[in-house]
């Protein structure tokens, strides 16, 4: 007949008994770890995407900036298509808006570091909600301070006109807005004029009112 093991010595063999330790620690550290991952793939997300806009907005000023003699609404047209190919995965005038304005001392007045004027203005992008406070006016506005922050201030002199690109855009999480809550990204850049004799937007192409980047259209 078979000697039944006592109670007694089964429990203490099962309590001295370590099989699956380290799988139930393992099991409480994952969530940590998920949390760690997942939250340093959203930080990195979120950088590149800062790196990204910024260096997008700085080669449409610089590019809007370059164009020598004249400008026509096909360069503006042409740059913005590069924007959008530079902006890649980030779809940028599907989820955002550039304003490209070009500013002019007001020749009106005699006072050029504090009376500047928009005299043009080109928009792209689906974003319908940019506060006007955010930009720096509209086409036409007359601007009786300097832009930009106190220290960067950005004036327009006699003949020397100055390309003020804005790009606002809602950041698109790699997973959940729970690790970072980021709403626009904003990125302001600016580039003097330099040789262009004619600063008025010119339409050679003869482009139809839909086909010009004017900011009443909210389209990508």
């Amino acid at each position: 007949m078979a000697t039944i093991q006592p109670a007694t010595m089964l429990m203490r063999r099962i309590c001295r008994d370590e099989a699956g330790l380290a799988l139930v620690e393992f099991a409480y550290a994952v969530p940590f770890m998920l949390l760690l991952t997942l939250g340093g793939a959203e930080m990195a997300n979120l950088a590149i995407t800062h790196a990204r806009i910024s260096s997008i907005t700085s080669m449409v000023a610089d590019g809007v900036a370059r164009v020598r003699d004249r400008i026509d609404e096909n360069d503006i047209n042409d740059i913005i298509t590069g924007a959008k190919l530079a902006s890649g995965s980030l779809n940028l005038t599907s989820n955002g808006r550039i304003i490209i304005s070009t500013v002019e001392d007001n020749a009106a007045t005699t006072t050029p570091t504090t009376d500047q004027v928009i005299t043009w203005q080109r928009c792209k992008g689906t974003k319908n909600n940019v506060p006007a406070a955010d930009t720096i006016g509209s086409e036409g506005a007359v601007l009786t301070n300097p832009i930009g922050e106190t220290g960067r201030q950005i004036t327009a002199k006699p003949g020397n006109p100055v390309i003020i690109v804005q790009i606002f855009y809602d950041y698109q999480p790699l997973m959940t807005r729970r690790f970072f809550n980021i709403g626009t990204v904003k990125y302001t850049s600016a580039f003097s004029v330099r040789d262009r004799t004619l600063q008025t937007l010119q339409n050679g192409q003869n482009l139809a009112a839909n086909a010009k980047a004017t900011c009443n259209y909210f389209t990508s």
